[in-house]
């Protein structure tokens, strides 16, 4: 019988098996060494109840270190993962999203850092949008109903947006620049490694998540428990941001508003419910009457096929470019230009990107003040 596996990598599977084959290629290269020894891992993945050349792909992928599980009918991804780790066998445990692929040395930085750290509770990789890995995917805040309140005043309000922006920013440029493992309330996801056992007796997921929200319901009961949570700049990886779960646009929308209506009430009770949902419709209207503010002074670009050029007369050290796809950049990838004279986003994420308009804001570095700031129109295709 073989050795028992060091870690074991869950991925939850629907739709995306061409992800899964470019994400298992990485694992499969990745050295990395434990006890002073070469790793031993296994993959597990679980396909729920994808199209049958979906499930194709995956059984081309059978092998001693990867073991499929096919199920029937979707169970909902915190209880898939929840099948994958009953059945796993490595004492370190990776939870791991299907559109990602992980950089060298992405697993050894992770799992040295648990092993040296025991006061670490759960520790993710420090994650870019985009191939050419100069994409950064923003920070995760736990949702609470006091910052979706902020965030819904936030687009009919400058007073409201200016708090918001101030705050959001100051932690994405922190975390952004991170050189040493950066403490958070909440991580991402998408990937996260932990020591088996963390949360038992309670399950690792609560199956009352169907979809969304499940991630957050651990990161939010771990956070209360005390316990530390932290991002690794050193480890690093690509997630490719929801691709997955855009293969079923509208059955992911539909559970992911079962998931939230649960968050609410489980950890802010009905008052909290109601006034993050009655926040939710007013966010709605707004959008639909298109009565949202617009707090800059935007310089139209013009977009095409190619990643646009804009143009900035400072050197890459003074600033760096926040990236949303609403005027107020609640939620904002980064990216830091290397060149003087302007930047493009790189041709890799530009592709990637789905046809829609886009903002951009050049922000110093020292007093987090926007420079200048731009739209853009990706045409559809």
């Amino acid at each position: 019988m073989s050795a028992a596996p060091d870690v074991s990598i869950a991925i939850v599977n629907f739709n995306s098996a061409h992800f899964v084959t470019r994400l298992v290629e990485s694992l499969r290269a990745q050295e990395w060494s434990i006890e002073g020894r070469p790793g031993r891992f296994e993959i597990i993945v679980v396909d729920n109840a994808s199209r049958g050349e979906d499930v194709a792909i995956l059984e081309e992928l059978r092998a001693p270190d990867l073991r499929l599980i096919v199920n029937t009918i979707n169970t909902g991804y915190g209880q898939a993962n929840t099948q994958a780790y009953h059945v796993a066998r490595g004492r370190l445990h990776v939870v791991l999203n299907p559109d990602a692929i992980f950089l060298p040395g992405c697993l050894d930085e992770m799992v040295r850092h648990l092993e040296e750290h025991p006061e670490t509770a759960m520790a993710s990789p420090f994650a870019f949008m985009d191939p050419a890995a100069q994409v950064l995917i923003p920070p995760n805040q736990l949702p609470t109903p006091e910052l979706f309140e902020l965030q819904t005043r936030a687009q009919l309000d400058h007073d409201a947006a200016a708090e918001n922006l101030a705050a959001r920013t100051r932690l994405s440029y922190r975390y952004w620049t991170a050189t040493e493992p950066l403490e958070l309330d909440m991580l991402s996801g998408s990937c996260f490694i932990f020591r088996r056992g963390l949360t038992d007796p309670e399950p690792l997921f609560d199956p009352g998540f169907p979809l969304y929200y499940e991630d957050t319901d651990l990161f939010l009961r771990l956070h209360r428990a005390g316990r530390r949570l932290v991002v690794l700049p050193a480890a690093r990886f690509l997630h490719f941001w929801s691709q997955s779960a855009d293969t079923h646009a509208r059955g992911a929308q539909y559970r992911g508003r079962i998931a939230e209506r649960r968050y609410f009430r489980k950890h802010f009770g009905e008052a909290g419910w109601a006034r993050y949902d009655e926040n939710r419709r007013r966010a709605l209207e707004t959008r639909d009457a298109g009565t949202h503010i617009v707090p800059f002074d935007f310089e139209e670009v013009a977009g095409g096929v190619e990643p646009p050029r804009f143009t900035l007369d400072l050197g890459p050290e003074r600033y760096f470019i926040e990236m949303a796809g609403n005027p107020i950049f609640t939620l904002a990838a980064g990216f830091f230009p290397r060149e003087a004279g302007g930047f493009t986003v790189t041709p890799q994420m530009w592709q990637q990107l789905p046809a829609a308009r886009y903002y951009l804001r050049a922000v110093d570095r020292e007093t987090f003040d926007t420079l200048r700031a731009w739209q853009v129109v990706k045409p559809g295709a």
